[in-house]
């Protein structure tokens, strides 16, 4: 009976006990990983662009240099003296969990009421862009929407570069479109009620608004032989007129845009200009004397095709950023909110938010005439590039 009942003690304090268990963790976890990965790699045909993004978001410049350097000698030679090593921990994190530790919002965003709000990727910053000059929009109140007209406010604003006789001309077709979903995005100085109030929301206005530096994008378009478009639907009155919300302003503008493209089949390139609602020293920059309204474009990340809008975004920006350094604050992808953009309807679509609720009319006026300078450059360079490749006829 005795050996029957006989008990014994696992003694778990001896070392290789505790390192059998720190083994079979650590084993367990490495195959948990292995497993997802697995899967992981079974559900896409390969690797993505955003996929080699949070490869790569945790790597500095002289990092990345180097690892392409082990295949392109070339980049070796490029490496700045300040090297940086690639933060392991930051990236590891952010493959696993999403979460980026220099970016509390990826933490927060889907906890607090409201904070996804601000869902928005930098996919290229410009000089000292950070997460403080992420675009912000809010609806204006129901009194800023009004269809009463404003007191008349008189602005004496710079005429349009003059320019000779353009060499190069697009010989009457309209080959940009240019429109404004919110078309009565205004500034502060021009609305009485918001300049008393010192308030962003109130700053709309029916005559005096964004609807003004669009005309100026397509005169000096024009002047560069670029045949311009625009829009003079008044977007938020019809949203008014059909008691409908302010939010459905981009269903409401992409009526108009699928009608002129299917009426104008020259149409290459569609450019929605809003202002921004952040206030004047994140929206402003001194060049050389002058102060411009700077500007960032915005990607619709809920468009499958985004990627293509990027580039052309990408583009803009850097023919900017060659002759007005800074002007630009880069290009910013947008999930949340509308998340498209009307930017489905073509690769060559894209928004562009110029300035702020503080700037003055001639500083949007003048980054209205870099912003159509740089396009007609991107169009004459697509034009060259084609007519090279375009066969002989024999």
């Amino acid at each position: 009976m005795y050996g029957k009942y006989r008990s014994f003690i696992v003694n778990l304090n001896g070392a290789g006990v505790q390192r059998s268990f720190l083994a079979l963790s650590l084993g367990t976890a490495v195959m948990f990983i292995l497993t997802g990965l697995l899967f992981a790699s079974q559900s896409g045909s390969g690797l993505s662009s955003q996929h080699v993004g949070k490869l790569t978001v945790a790597m500095s410049n002289s990092v990345l240099s180097t690892i392409i350097g082990y295949e392109v000698p070339y980049f070796t030679g490029k490496q700045t003296a300040d090297r940086q090593d690639v933060n392991v921990s930051a990236l590891a994190l952010r493959l696993m969990t999403s979460i980026n530790p220099d970016d509390p919002r990826s933490l927060l965003g889907h906890e607090l009421p409201g904070f996804d709000l601000f869902d928005t990727d930098i996919l290229v910053a410009g000089k000292d862009v950070g997460i403080t000059d992420l675009p912000f929009e809010s609806s204006p109140p129901p009194e800023a929407l009004t269809d009463a007209a404003q007191p008349e406010t008189t602005a004496k604003a710079e005429g349009a570069p003059q320019a000779d006789q353009p060499v190069l001309s697009t010989k009457g077709k309209k080959v940009v479109f240019i429109y404004n979903t919110h078309n009565r995005e205004s500034w502060i100085d021009a609305v009485p009620q918001a300049k008393a109030k010192d308030e962003p929301n109130l700053a709309m206005d029916p005559k005096k608004n964004v609807t003004l530096i669009s005309k100026r994008v397509a005169e000096t378009l024009e002047k560069n032989g670029i045949g311009s478009s625009i829009s003079n639907t008044d977007f938020t009155g019809k949203l008014n007129e059909q008691a409908l919300s302010y939010a459905l302003s981009y269903a409401q503008s992409l009526k108009t845009v699928k009608t002129v493209l299917a009426q104008n089949r020259d149409l290459q390139y569609l450019i929605d200009i809003h202002r921004d609602s952040l206030r004047r020293d994140k929206t402003t920059i001194d060049i050389k004397g002058n102060t411009y309204a700077r500007i960032h474009f915005v990607i619709g990340m809920r468009n499958k095709n985004w990627e293509k809008n990027e580039r052309f975004a990408l583009e803009v920006h850097n023919a900017i950023e060659k002759k007005y350094p800074g002007l630009s604050k880069g290009i910013f992808g947008k999930k949340g909110g509308n998340g498209e953009y009307n930017q489905s309807v073509s690769s060559h679509a894209i928004l562009i938010e110029v300035g702020g609720v503080d700037n003055t009319l001639e500083e949007c006026y003048r980054t209205a005439d870099v912003i159509a300078e740089a396009v007609a450059g991107i169009y004459w360079n697509a034009e060259k590039v084609n007519a090279v490749q375009k066969p002989k006829r024999s």
